[in-house]
Order: structure tokens, then C-alpha cells, then sequence
């Protein structure tokens, strides 16, 4: 039996070393490249050659994640199988996944993906039944699978996305960060959509709410960043009110 070739598409390095270094203990699949992300490896197979059966690819990437990256290669017919991995399960993604008409999607688990190879690359349907994808879910709510696929971004997000994060959660529009910070305001819009977009999620209220749940910002910033709030604890007097809040710093 041949044994699989596979392109890994992974930007959280432990992960990346935990499957690689696996893969090659086991002797049955073959890692012939690692790319950190989406748009690395679509830039590189325009103009390059590369010889492999499966792209196994982390749901979670900066810039162009895992399932908009899978759009991208079903929309070009290309020859190679891929398979969608992430620690937890992601109802969401299963369902975009189905409706571009694949089911290739696991839990980012080195023995599961061994098991689930051979199917894809014969070109089977990859679960015979909803038990396996029922169990992953139940799974992901009982041991908190969803927070390895978070905990990454929690941790790499730099000094500069966590000041316009902050930002974003003191209501202000991408003008006021822009000039606080000294970036134009197109700029700062594709910072806002990078950052969404690597978190997975939708609008500023979602953002808040991540950046309140993962330490970002504390009820003490959300009092101190209020200017209502800080009109009635330090008396200010109405003309406050309508000042700019552009020379506001954030720490």
C-alpha cells in the first residue's frame, strides 16, 4: 500500500511539531512540506509543483483560515484530497464544509487522521455515520477542546492588535484609532478584519466579549475607559462631554 503524502498547513508550532514528529514515528504518512498558513500555500502551489495526496489543514489561521482556504481549493477542481482538522468541534464549519460538498473534517488528533487517510484518498465518505461527529462535539463541550484552537491566538496576539482590540471595546470607529495611533484608517480596517478573521469572529460585540473573557480588558478598563462613568466618579463638568476622546491612550 502506498503510503500517503501529505502537505501540512499549521501556524501554532507545537501542534505543528506534535503531528509532524508523530507522523514520522509511525512510518505511514509522509509530511513533504509545511506551510504556517492559507495563503502561503495557495501563493506556493500557483507557481510550484508538488507532489502529494492529502492537504491536512488547522481550521484556526491568520489571515485566510482553514475552511476559506478549503473554498478556495474546491473552487479551482484541483487533484489532491484535503482534510480540515481543529481541536474542538465547530458545528458551523461542518455545515460549510457539507455545503461545498465535502465532509472532511476531524479533530486534530495524529491517530484519528491516520484512520481517516485512507478513506479520503479513496475518495470515501469520511463518516458512516453522525456517531463519530457527535461524539467530537460532545467531546469539545466536556474537555473545553475549543480553547487549544483559542489559546494560541490568546497567547501571539501582538502589543499592537491588543491596543486596537482595546480600542474597538471603548466603541471607537477606525478614523479615532487610526489617528490615536498613527496609522492610516484603511490600515486599521484590515487590522480589525485580520483580527476577526483570526479569532473567527463576527462584529465588535463578539471581540468584546473575547477580550473581556480572555483578560484582554476588566470591568476596572470598561469603567475607566466610560466617559460617563468617569464624569460622575471625578465630577467633571459637562463640557467633558464634548471633548474628543481621539487623545485617549491605551496602555
Amino acid at each position: 500500500m502506498k503510503i500517503p503524502r501529505i502537505v501540512l498547513v499549521e501556524d501554532n508550532p507545537n501542534d505543528a511539531a506534535i503531528l509532524i514528529n508523530d507522523f514520522a514515528r509511525s512510518g505511514e504518512v509522509i509530511v513533504v512540506h509545511h506551510f504556517m498558513t492559507g495563503i502561503d500555500f495557495l501563493n506556493h502551489i500557483s507557481d510550484n509543483v508538488i507532489d502529494f495526496d492529502v492537504l491536512i489543514i488547522d481550521y484556526r489561521l491568520p489571515l485566510l483560515n482553514g475552511l476559506e482556504t478549503c473554498r478556495n481549493i474546491i473552487a479551482k477542481n484541483v487533484s489532491f484530497k484535503h482534510l480540515l482538522v481543529s481541536h474542538g468541534f465547530y458545528n458551523h464549519v461542518m455545515k460549510d464544509l457539507v455545503g461545498m460538498g465535502s465532509q472532511n473534517y476531524c479533530q486534530k488528533n495524529v491517530e484519528i487522521i491516520r484512520q481517516l487517510l485512507p478513506r479520503i484518498i479513496a475518495g470515501k465518505v469520511t463518516y458512516e455515520d453522525n456517531s463519530q461527529i457527535h461524539n467530537w462535539d460532545v467531546c469539545s463541550r466536556k474537555a473545553a477542546l475549543q480553547k487549544k484552537d483559542d489559546s494560541y491566538w490568546a497567547e501571539n496576539i501582538s502589543p499592537l492588535e491588543k491596543k486596537i482590540i482595546r480600542y474597538v471595546c471603548m466603541g471607537e470607529n477606525s478614523q479615532v484609532i487610526a489617528e490615536a495611533l498613527g496609522y492610516e484608517t484603511s490600515s486599521i480596517e484590515k487590522y480589525r478584519g485580520t483580527i476577526l478573521k483570526a479569532l473567527d469572529l463576527k462584529n465588535s460585540q463578539q471581540l468584546t466579549a473575547w477580550a473581556f473573557s480572555h483578560g484582554l480588558i476588566n470591568a476596572s478598563f470598561v469603567f475607566c475607559a466610560n466617559p460617563i462613568f468617569n464624569h460622575v466618579a471625578d465630577s467633571e463638568p459637562p463640557s467633558y462631554f464634548r471633548n474628543s476622546r481621539r487623545n485617549r491612550k491605551v496602555k
